[in-house]
């Protein structure tokens, strides 16, 4: 099946191979939560490597279940997405803008306590060797590692607040009471 609207995700699991088809466009929403699995499903059939239909048990035996719909889900979360090359630098390009963003608004030059201009984030990250983005990675996860590596070309400090909340004993000890 491929046609221009269509993205398979490939699920490997107990030596076997399942493929699914699914909305391109709508896909990066369910990632979300933001649509259902029946929004961006092309069809609710479970291709597999052998090209015929497993038994029940196989399918328990790897997804827990025998139900269809449970396991096309669990395919569309944990599969690995097959995009064209261009699919997959746009891709990979805005999520290097979510990072640059994440680290820019998190991050700031301890001299100034400005934030770092997003051109000199950029420019610190082309200069990190075998810097690769993860598309399958969160963006603060990956925004900080990345930091990590520029402090040694950037003066880099998390833009954190530190601060002590001070409460009355009367408030804190007695939840129940109320208070005119």
């Amino acid at each position: 099946m491929s046609t221009d609207n269509s993205l398979t995700i490939i699920y490997s699991k107990g030596g076997h191979k399942f493929e699914i088809y699914v909305d391109r466009e709508k896909y990066p929403e369910f990632l979300k939560g933001h649509k259902t699995f029946e929004e961006i499903s092309l069809g609710n059939v479970i291709f597999n490597e052998t090209k015929g239909q497993l038994s029940e048990e196989t399918y328990t035996t790897i997804f827990g279940t025998a139900d269809e719909m449970t396991i096309l889900k669990t395919i569309a979360k944990n599969g690995e997405p097959q995009y064209t090359v261009q699919q997959r630098r746009k891709l990979v390009e805005e999520k290097r803008k979510q990072i640059i963003e994440y680290i820019t608004k998190t991050y700031i030059d301890p001299k100034t306590n400005l934030p770092h201009p997003a051109s000199r984030i950029e420019n610190g990250m082309s200069t990190i060797k075998g810097l690769k983005i993860d598309l399958n990675q969160s963006v603060i996860k990956q925004g900080d590692d990345i930091a990590k590596q520029l402090k040694s070309k950037i003066l880099l400090v998390k833009n954190e607040t530190h601060g002590v909340l001070h409460i009355d004993i009367a408030y804190y000890l007695s939840p129940f009471t109320t208070y005119v």
